[in-house]
């Protein structure tokens, strides 16, 4: 499964880089991104591993701001894109092609956070996921994502609505048209464990059963507002929202 997963991944890589390019040239984009990362990770440097980087926005962002990141994601695509926009951007990022769930390279107690955006949906094995990511943390680490309860959207007239006003928006916009949701559920998407499950609430019993401490899950105000543009081409997706747990010191 996790193969074929990351082969459509390595599909859609070039529509992603695509994207995370309009976001680094808008600036709306990028402040509001650097001061959720400040306000969450705080002034001082930190290492941070990536999960799920795709083409490296958050990795881009993060070392801006100072921290040492690695990032990894599964798709040979998406990790050629990271490589390509680092050095376009000038980021000393290290970009890996490994496992988010397993996280085969990593050692134990050997990050200050593990950050996400947009990739914990996808896990195969959300639980165990969080157990390894939980190994690799430091005492007192942090996992930071960002997501939505994606892939979940039901065929009502209202959806199908905003839909075909999405499609038309990103027709308008980026000179493309992406394969629709509703085919895409019925494929390997439709085999994850969070495209089955009311998130966020999913979330927090996992985190809450591999024994996280101060989970803390707030709406991304943000990317939920009808104010954004990305909230008409891809809200219809559903809600977001950002998650912050804490490994318990030893």
């Amino acid at each position: 499964m996790f193969e074929e997963i990351e082969n459509k991944w390595t599909e859609a890589s070039d529509d992603y880089d695509d994207i995370i390019q309009r976001q680094l040239s808008s600036k709306r984009t990028v402040s509001y991104w650097t001061k959720e990362l400040k306000r969450l990770l705080g002034p001082e440097p930190l290492r941070i591993l990536e999960v799920g980087c795709g083409p490296g926005f958050m990795s881009i962002i993060a070392a801006r701001l100072g921290h040492e990141v690695r990032a990894v994601d599964g798709s040979a695509g998406m990790v050629e894109k990271a490589r390509r926009n680092m050095q376009h951007y000038h980021q000393a990022v290290e970009i890996c092609q490994e496992d988010g769930v397993t996280l085969p390279l990593e050692q134990e107690q050997s990050y200050d956070v593990i950050l996400s955006r947009d990739a914990v949906w996808t896990l195969y094995d959300p639980e165990k996921a969080f157990r390894r990511w939980k190994d690799v943390l430091k005492p007192g680490g942090k996992i930071i994502y960002f997501d939505g309860d994606y892939r979940t959207t039901e065929p009502t007239l209202k959806n199908k609505i905003r839909m075909k006003i999405a499609d038309f928006l990103i027709y308008v916009t980026e000179r493309k048209t992406y394969e629709s949701d509703e085919k895409e559920s019925s494929g390997i998407y439709k085999k994850l464990p969070f495209t089955s499950q009311k998130r966020p609430e999913a979330d927090f019993q996992a985190l809450k059963k591999v024994r996280f401490a101060r989970i803390r899950i707030r709406e991304n105000r943000w990317l939920n507002s009808p104010w954004t543009m990305d909230f008409w081409k891809y809200g219809y997706q559903g809600k977001k929202f950002i998650v912050v747990a804490t490994k318990k010191e030893e």
